[in-house]
């Protein structure tokens, strides 16, 4: 069974229908760009990724060619998801700017999806002390 995440296999997808669709990297990165705003699909969320999947495949439409199908599985969510969802109720809109920037400070990482298990924790910890504050400020 093939045991890659949802995410994995629908960048395979896309990466396939890129393909599939004759599509040069400048012009496929233009379409990610334009389902997301972003240069590659690994910074893209699960819902920009199914946007881009839905626009390689109204090419493919156009051009005549086969569409492709993409059908989740249900999986575990991962301590990544947990930092995701608990950082948008506790942090707002900017959410993704303050976890990155605190990835950068704390890790010397880009972003915090670069992030391992370890320093999810770590940044669980975080949110769990704005949390707190936030609390105590009430």
């Amino acid at each position: 069974m093939d045991k890659r995440s949802n995410r994995s296999r629908l960048i395979s997808k896309i990466h396939a229908q890129k393909n599939a669709a004759g599509l040069d990297d400048a012009t496929y990165r233009i379409i990610i760009s334009g389902a997301s705003g972003k240069q590659s699909c690994t910074e893209c969320s699960m819902k920009e990724l199914k946007q881009i999947f839905t626009d390689l495949n109204s090419i493919l439409e156009k051009q005549g060619k086969q569409t492709f199908r993409y059908y989740p599985r249900w999986e575990q969510p991962t301590l990544k998801d947990a930092v995701t969802a608990r950082a948008k109720k506790i942090l707002g809109e900017d959410w993704q700017n303050r976890l990155d920037s605190f990835s950068q400070t704390r890790f010397s990482k880009a972003k915090y999806i670069l992030c391992n298990n370890a320093e999810l924790r770590s940044i669980m910890a975080f949110l769990t002390n704005i949390e707190r504050k936030e609390r105590v400020a009430k």
